[in-house]
């Protein structure tokens, strides 16, 4: 079978400075841009619900932590979390409580790389 793409849309977001971070934050099975901010330690997501007409904007993180957004709490949503190499520790801010609730864990020497996954199929 053959695809024909001829439609495409484009978004302008974000700053030169920021890292990329898209994931499905809303949980509609579409991804959303998403960037994160190291300057101001903050995530803002375009959601793909709303036909990318309404943003979000959520403080977490600082500037020398890595951005790692993955579904950690197995709700179908991507959640904001990064990984600070300074102590080894990773901060999540889960989306099934509306951002209310986060977590830390400490795993990991600065040095290391980190790749967060569904490792074991449990869905988060």
């Amino acid at each position: 079978s053959s695809t024909n793409y001829t439609t495409s849309s484009s978004v302008s977001w974000g700053a030169s400075t920021d890292r990329i971070v898209p994931g499905d934050y809303d949980g509609d099975g579409k991804a959303d841009p998403a960037v994160y901010r190291p300057s101001t330690g903050a995530w803002h997501i375009l959601k793909s619900s709303t036909n990318f007409t309404t943003s979000m904007s959520v403080s977490w993180g600082l500037s020398t932590d890595v951005p790692e957004p993955g579904d950690y709490d197995g709700d179908g949503k991507t959640d904001p979390a990064v990984y600070r190499p300074s102590t080894g520790s990773w901060y999540i801010l889960y989306s099934s409580t509306n951002y209310t609730t986060s977590g830390a864990v400490s795993w990991g020497l600065s040095t290391d790389i980190p790749l967060p996954a569904d490792y074991d199929g449990d869905g988060k």
